[in-house]
This record gives C-alpha cells, structure tokens and sequence, in this order.
C-alpha cells in the first residue's frame, strides 16, 4: 500500500496549505457551499468575532457618551451667548419658567439660568476643551475598532496630521448623523403634520404615508452617506468602491429599522417619570451601542467581500498539518516485482548449476 504526500487541492486554504477537514461536511457547511452569500455572512461573523467586535463596539459607545457631557456644556454656552445679546428673549423665558414652575423650584431654574449666562466663557474654555480631548479619544478608538475589521496595522503615523484628521473626521461625524437622526425625528413626529398644516396641504387624500415613505427614503439615503462616510475614511488603508457601497446600504437599512424602534422606545419611554428621569441616558447609550455594533458589522461584510480578500493583508498562516493518506495501488508494485524476479532468478541458476554438476 502506497502513500503520498501531494496536498488535496479541494482541502487547500489561501495559503496553498492543505488542512485537516472531516470528511463529510456540516450542516452549516453545506449550505456555505451551496450559498454564497450564506458563506458571506458566516464570513463576516468570524471576522466581527475574532476582531472583537463587541468589546470595541462597547469602547466606542463609552467615549461616545462621554463626549456628550462637553458637547452639550458647548450648546448651553452658546445660547447662553445668544441670550446675553438678547434680553427680551430671556425675560420671556423667565416668565415661562415662572408660569410653568411654581415655588422656589421656578426661582431656582431662573438662578441657574442666569448663572449659565454670567459663566458661559468658563463653559466655552472648559467645555472646549474636554470636548476635544473626549472627541480626538472617540474617533481614534472608532478608527481603531474598523480598521482591526480589516486587519490593517494601527499606525499613527505623524502625530499632529493624525489629530488633524481626527478632528475632522470628528466634525463629519457629528453633522452626518445630526443629519440622518434629524430626519427620522422629524418625519416620525408630529412636526410634519404641522408643517403640512400652515402650507393647507394636509387635505391632500394619502398626504401622510407619503410623507412617511418621503422620511423612509431620505433616512436611508442619509443612512447610506453616513456609513458610506465611514467606511471609506476610517479605516487605515485602502477600501473597495463595490465593497464599501454595498456595506452602506445594508448599514443604511439596518441603521434606519433600528431608527424607527428607537424613535418608539423614546416617545414610550418619556411618558412616565422614570422613564423621563433615566429614559434619555440609557436610550443615548444603547442608540451609539447598536450605531457602533452596525458599523463594525458592515466593516466585516466589506471586508469579506471578494475585491477585498484580493488585496487583505493576511496574517501568518497557522502551523501546517501534514494529511498523509493510504492509497491503494492498482497496478503491480514496482519494489513487489523486483523481488520476485530476483529470487526466480536465483532459483534458476541454482538448478543450472545443479545440471552442470551432474553432466
């Protein structure tokens, strides 16, 4: 019985190496084979996995809230500029604060007021510059998480050009999906029916779904800008055109169901005081969980995909494991037939001689 050592082109990787398989595939495997796009799928699961997609995803959101608080002690300080200019603005507010909230509480939201206006340059200075550091530390952790979805080594390069690029990449971000999550605000509340309303075209037969299915497409076509966005400038190296549109509309869709559940969650959850104390922050936190979670998947599609597996940066192969097989030979063995000739050869001359010692 014969052996050989020749690898089994149906059982080599892309490395060329030949790996030890059962013989009879899987259940999932079978319809990997079958499938393409199944195969796809399962491709971009063991990526998202082995890269650690969930850990990054929940970095992400960390110093995705974090960023918020600086961000929105900016916001308060710049209309606290607006109404230090304005005071008739402000006294109306102090009226509406008074009217609306009685006793020392109203008294005390107007203090607070006030001292947000007498302040608002220490909030600049100090909102400023938190913002920055927890902006730069989000977007480098989110070019880090995506980039590890394709593999590519996290180099930073030159110092000030990569923070210049982070801080932009952080003002891109922030007014994409200001942007798409606008839209979908707007087009899922009652605002739309109120703009209908003072243009007198809310009497128009089926005005609202069309207005619904108006929102729905400019939310994903949002959506897709968004992801588009990310896909192709986050990542440190070089990302298909095909694999990264195709990355963005499934990231599109799926980013606006989740849209549209979210917007459900929070008009439910804003309706009882718990869910109006603790709602806004733990709805913040699960809505950049799952933004992150998206996008991390996408980046494993896009990177799975065919035009990307053809330029991958690809690990060291793991240690080859010799497959030697038993096969049986069919014709006669070329050792076998020496053997037998020479022990017939043997025998033959031995009786020649036997005759010639007779004679």
């Amino acid at each position: 019985m014969a052996t050989t050592t020749r690898p089994n082109q149906d059982r080599t990787d892309e490395y060329g190496i030949e790996r030890s398989n059962a013989d009879e595939l899987g259940f999932i495997d079978r319809y990997r084979d079958k499938w393409p796009w199944f195969d796809h799928i399962m491709l971009m699961n063991e990526r998202y996995t082995q890269r650690g997609g969930n850990q990054f995803a929940a970095g992400i959101t960390y110093f995705s809230v974090l960023s918020m608080f600086p961000l929105l002690m900016l916001s308060f300080a710049a209309i606290a500029s607006v109404l230090a200019n304005r005071p008739d603005v402000l006294m109306e507010i102090n009226e509406r604060v008074s009217s609306t909230i009685e006793g020392s509480l109203g008294e005390t939201v107007n203090n607070i007021i006030s001292t947000a206006i007498d302040q608002r340059s220490a909030m600049f200075g100090v909102g400023g510059a938190t913002a920055l550091w927890s902006g730069l530390n989000w977007m480098n952790n989110l070019r880090y998480g995506v980039s590890k979805m394709w593999n590519y080594p996290i180099d930073e390069g030159n110092f000030v050009k990569t923070k210049i690029a982070d801080f932009l990449g952080l003002i891109g971000v922030l007014l994409l999906l200001a942007v798409a999550l606008g839209i979908t605000v707007v087009g899922s509340s009652g605002l739309t029916m109120t703009l209908l309303e003072f243009a007198h075209l809310d009497q128009i037969p089926g005005i609202g779904i069309m207005t619904t299915i108006v929102a729905l497409v400019l939310g994903i076509v949002a959506n897709f800008l968004v992801f588009f966005w990310l896909l192709k400038k986050l990542p440190r190296g070089e990302v298909p055109r095909k694999s990264a549109v195709q990355a963005s509309l499934i990231g599109a869709v799926a980013f606006e169901v989740f849209k549209q559940l979210g917007s459900v969650f929070f008009s439910s959850a804003l309706n009882n005081p718990a869910g109006a104390t603790f709602g806004p922050i733990i709805g913040v936190m699960v809505l950049f969980y799952f933004i992150w979670r998206i996008l991390l998947y996408t980046s494993a599609w896009a990177a799975t995909s065919k035009e990307a597996l053809e330029i991958a940066q690809l690990d060291a192969p793991a240690p080859a494991v010799i497959y030697v097989r038993q096969e049986v030979a069919t014709g006669p063995n070329p050792t076998t037939s020496v053997g037998v000739g020479a022990v017939l050869g043997a025998v033959g001359a031995g009786i020649i001689g036997l005759f010639m010692r007779k004679k």
